[in-house]
């Protein structure tokens, strides 16, 4: 018998590490830690036996644990092993063992020192075979059960004789967490699912008839409080009474022992959390199931009175045959959703769908509804009434008399008279455009100026880190020509303004905001002209502007520049998608340098429609999930985060987000960009403004006069430095990335060229 306890500890985050070993350290002589399977291998070369392992399992190395436990268990005999993790374990289970345990992190420490005693005690371990050796009738029953005392008779008492039994009282159960092999009435706990403090959820076996359910107790501390146990009853009675096809059933509700339980349907399928993860591709045609389903099951659960909670990708599963179900939502009988949560159920809605959907080959009818779900937009879908219309649109002629429908016929009839008349008119307005395009205009100067919630909670942060957020306001557009020039023109005005818009490292030779050739710039977008080779007009991107005139830009107007984070999140949204759309990378979605230029087969602005910037509204294509437009393209933006210079280690730049009409390569959301200096200026970047408030109140005076409508606007407070008469030739990469980032390929110039 091995009298060394050695614990084997197997987890990729070392903070986890610690804390299992923090637990158990007291209890072994020797811990061994490795983060995978494989350097577990290592460390356990020249063992002859180990005592216990703590492993974790996640999607990704799961298999490596349970080959590993397997190669251990045949060199060395079977140990227990305690597997835990941050995902669902279901994918595990018929690779998990009698005498192993399942725990959701973080683990709870009271829990794992029991459960190791209980497999660790010598005594124990020792009565357990003594007992098998006296007598096959007399076998240990599982925590729970009746336990027999064996007893012995006199020495005269024949060898053949049977031995006489004794029923002891039960074992008593534990107040909270019952341990896995309890037995309560039918039923015998197979696996702990999940815990909290008054709820535990288990698999079970009904063994009357060998069906597998799930089992929810609440825990023997609350047996005495008649308020515990009628909720948890009504709980139970209100889930059973659900009957609705996409939502999973409950059996029975019971007591036993002083345990208070009830059993559900275990559903034996994936949920859509578990297939995004997997990167799983779904039809439309299940898509769409699942949005009819979980409409219906809303529908159902509010005219039923029932109170629930949301559905989310982790509870809605897959199963077999491509059938969405829903895992029982219901709390009990109570009031419906309110306005707010409606709101949020299609917002979580559309996250569970969204990472199934492409751009293109998606039903546009599908991916249409799933982009106005949950959003501020005017033709939102916010509502579970919305939702249904959306799915199911009324027939425009249903309740209809004869009469009336008799009258929609005859105006069906005549649609080939009222299309030649409205092709008539539309020559007639052809026409009026002709000349007046031929009489030329000075281009509209729209009102763009729109800010965007980006909702407080955790995001995917580069390459899948956990972030968390507090809500804020972004910008919806980048910040126009237009309204850089009312900035100016106020300055002009009130040139005591511009000592408070300094940043606090701005050098003090820094003293003009005016932008690279704003005057030539300025004046040929009033006019809709053409600068440097580009068409450019009022609503186009603000560039050769530098950090200190964007941040003094975002300060006067109330608000400020956005953090790396917080312009990831906006671009990214919740699930983390490479660009605004999806994962997949669309060249016409974006104003991109892919057709910058001529070249072989690609005539310039042949793909997205334009050589050089356009204006910040003209494609619809680039929108992220919240809203915000531009994101992935057209100019890159100033961030207010700054970061060591990938190339130069002792030297800090701020970083700039987002491709521009000039980048080639590198055109992922996660793309890093840090610049030259703070000072760079250039015509590919530009930038918008963030704000923690919802409508940042700007710093212009109420007499401060418009940005004049002129060839000459009014300029900046101090007289700007000279510049020269062309932008300087760029550098191979003015943007250059953090090590292991995208980037634009060498020799890409960024400059437009003259």
């Amino acid at each position: 018998m091995h009298t060394e306890h050695v614990l084997l500890i197997i987890d990729p985050s070392e903070e986890d590490r610690r804390t299992i070993r923090s637990i158990l350290d007291s209890r072994v002589d020797r811990v061994l830690e490795a983060a995978d399977a494989s350097a577990a291998w290592e460390a356990v070369r020249g063992l002859d036996h180990i005592t216990m392992m703590v492993a974790n399992l996640d999607a990704a190395t799961g298999s490596d644990i349970f080959d590993l436990r397997d190669h251990l268990h045949g060199e060395m005999g079977e140990f227990p092993c305690v597997y835990c993790s941050l995902e669902d374990m279901t994918a595990f289970y018929p690779r998990v063992l009698d005498r192993e345990q399942l725990f959701f992190k973080p683990v709870n420490r009271g829990v794992l020192i029991d459960w190791f005693d209980s497999v660790t005690r010598p005594v124990a371990n020792e009565e357990n075979e003594a007992l098998a050796g006296a007598s096959a009738t007399g076998a240990a029953e599982p925590i729970g059960s009746a336990v027999p005392d064996i007893s012995t008779e006199p020495a005269s008492v024949s060898p053949t004789e049977s031995l006489p039994l004794q029923e002891s009282a039960p074992i008593p159960l534990p107040e909270e967490a019952l341990p896995v092999g309890t037995r309560l009435g039918d039923y015998k706990l197979l696996r702990e699912i999940q815990r909290d403090a008054d709820f535990a959820l288990y698999e079970a076996e009904q063994t009357s008839i060998g069906r597998h359910v799930a089992l929810k107790t609440l825990y023997r501390k609350h047996r005495k409080d008649i308020n515990w146990v009628q909720g948890f009853v009504n709980e139970a009675s209100a889930r059973a009474s659900v009957n609705h096809p996409a939502i999973s059933l409950v059996y029975e509700c019971d007591q036993e022992m002083g345990v208070n339980f009830y059993t559900l349907e275990l559903v034996d399928a994936p949920s859509l959390s578990d297939l995004a993860r997997r990167r799983a591709e779904l039809d439309d045609t299940v898509l769409w199931k699942v949005l009819s389903a979980a409409s219906s099951a809303l529908i159902y659960l509010r005219d039923h009175g029932m109170s629930h909670r949301l559905f989310t990708a982790q509870s809605i599963l897959i199963v077999k045959g491509a059938e969405p179900r829903i895992a029982n939502p219901v709390r009990g009988r109570g009031l419906p959703l309110s306005p707010e949560e409606e709101r949020r159920q299609m917002e979580l809605l559309a996250d569970a769908i969204l990472p199934f959907l492409k751009k293109a080959g998606t039903d546009p009818a599908l991916f249409s509804l799933v982009d106005r779900m949950g959003t501020d937009r005017i033709d939102a879908v916010n509502s579970i009434e919305s939702l249904r219309k959306a799915l199911n649109p009324p027939d425009p002629k249903e309740g209809l008399s004869n009469a009336e429908l008799a009258k929609i016929n005859e105006k069906e009839t005549n649609r080939t008279a009222l299309v030649v008349g409205s092709l008539i008119g539309i020559f007639i307005v052809a026409a009026a455009v002709v000349t007046f395009l031929l009489m030329g205009r000075t281009p509209e100067v729209r009102a763009l100026e729109f800010f965007i919630k980006i909702p407080a909670g955790k995001f995917p942060f580069q390459n899948g880190e956990e972030v968390e957020l507090p809500e804020f306001w972004i910008g919806r557009y980048e910040v126009t020509i237009s309204e850089y020039a009312e900035f100016l023109a106020d300055l002009s005005a009130h040139p005591e303004k511009a000592k408070g818009l300094r940043h606090p490292d701005q050098p003090a030779e820094k003293t003009s905001y005016e932008p690279e050739k704003w005057s030539q710039l300025y004046a040929t977008a009033m006019k809709g002209g053409t600068f440097f080779g580009g068409k450019i007009d009022p609503n186009c991107p603000v560039v050769g502007v530098d950090f200190w005139d964007a941040n003094a830009y975002a300060t006067w107007r109330g608000g400020r520049l956005p953090t790396e984070q917080e312009w990831e999140k906006a671009a990214r949204g919740g699930s983390g998608n490479l660009y605004p759309w999806g994962n997949d990378l669309i060249d016409g979605n974006f104003n991109s340098g892919l057709d910058h230029e001529s070249k072989e087969g690609v005539e310039a602005g042949s793909i997205d429609g334009f050589k050089y910037w356009c204006p910040v509204d003209a494609i619809a294509a680039d929108e992220s999930r919240y809203g915000v437009i531009g994101l992935a393209g057209n100019v890159s933006e100033w961030t207010a985060t700054w970061d060591v210079h990938p190339d130069v280690p002792d030297k800090r730049v701020p970083l700039k987000r987002g491709a521009s009409f000039a980048t080639t390569a590198g055109f992922e959301l996660t793309a890093r960009r840090a610049a030259e200096s703070p000072g760079e200026r250039n015509y590919w970047t530009g930038f918008r403004i963030a704000s923690d408030k919802e409508a940042p109140v700007s710093l212009s005076s109420d007499t401060a006069e418009a940005a004049p409508a002129s060839d000459n606007p009014a300029p900046a407070t101090d007289t700007p430095a000279t510049v020269p008469d062309a932008p300087a030739p760029a550098t191979d990469s003015p943007e250059p990335p953090q090590t292991g980032e995208p980037t634009a390929a060498p020799g890409s110039a960024e400059t437009p060229k003259e």
